[in-house]
């Protein structure tokens, strides 16, 4: 029988983009992730086979099944079997797969060929993979640009853990800062019950940016894109805000010219 690779439990990233589920739904969540690992990472196509997988599936509302998939679950629809996938959900599963195929082969033959080695071969080799860790621990973080996020967000919850899925963002988005906040806080506009809006953190990590599509838009809507962003922050000046309106002046008076803040705004921001 084959051996399931064991499934890693981000426990601070679970607990920020879980905390506002009921029990209820708490229980639908892991029902669904782990008979997706079991299944390389998908959910079918499927709603009242999903269903069953749920704790008391009679009593369950589908409601509740709807937000769950809403929330956390991305729709494919190619096939029976792939359903519903979360893109981390998979890529892990691979991960997890990999290590453990490889871990099997070492175990099979790293007997006779640990002894084969002296003590000093095995010592060599290890030095790389140092090396290698340390590499990986110094990627390059974005602090300024999310912290440019972090100031045009209407919603500022689980700023750490933001921080880190900021972090792994692909570098055409997390380049972006100004765009991500737009796209955020119109998400969060959209949800009119707020206790079920997706904290940054998780809207992140799921990549819920790329919902909608890519959007193609010319230069100067980018440019007005960037400047409405800016609207509120500026308005309800932080020390960051001001500290930026002091470096940024340009964007200052062209939000100024454009009647995006008034000329007591700008005074504010440089007191």
């Amino acid at each position: 029988m084959t051996t399931m690779p064991k499934m890693n439990l981000w426990i601070d990233a679970f607990n920020s983009d879980t905390c506002f589920l009921t029990n209820d739904e708490l229980g639908i969540y892991f029902r669904l992730i782990f008979y997706a690992w079991s299944k390389e990472g998908y959910l079918p196509n499927d709603k009242e086979f999903i269903q069953c997988l749920c704790p008391n599936p009679n009593n369950i509302n589908n409601d509740k099944i709807d937000k769950i998939l809403k929330l956390y679950w991305t729709y494919d629809g190619s096939d029976w079997d792939k359903g519903w996938y979360q893109k981390r959900l998979r890529e892990e599963y691979i991960r997890a797969v990999n290590t453990t195929n490889q871990n099997k082969l070492n175990g099979a033959r790293g007997g006779q060929v640990t002894a084969q080695r002296s003590l000093t071969e095995r010592y060599s080799e290890s030095v790389p993979s140092i090396s290698k860790s340390k590499s990986k621990s110094n990627n390059k973080v974005y602090t300024s640009e999310f912290n440019i996020f972090w100031e045009l967000l209407s919603n500022k919850v689980s700023k750490g853990q933001a921080l880190r899925n900021y972090s792994k963002l692909d570098k055409e988005w997390a380049l972006q800062p100004e765009e991500l906040a737009s796209y955020y806080n119109d998400y969060y506009s959209s949800i009119d019950d707020k206790k079920f809006a997706k904290q940054p953190a998780f809207w992140l990590s799921a990549e819920k940016y790329l919902d909608e599509g890519p959007k193609f838009i010319s230069i100067k809507d980018e440019d007005t894109l960037k400047l409405q962003g800016w609207v509120n922050a500026f308005k309800n000046p932080t020390n960051f805000s001001k500290e930026y309106a002091k470096k940024n002046k340009g964007i200052v008076q062209k939000m100024l010219e454009k009647n995006m803040i008034t000329d007591e705004d700008v005074k504010n921001l440089y007191l």
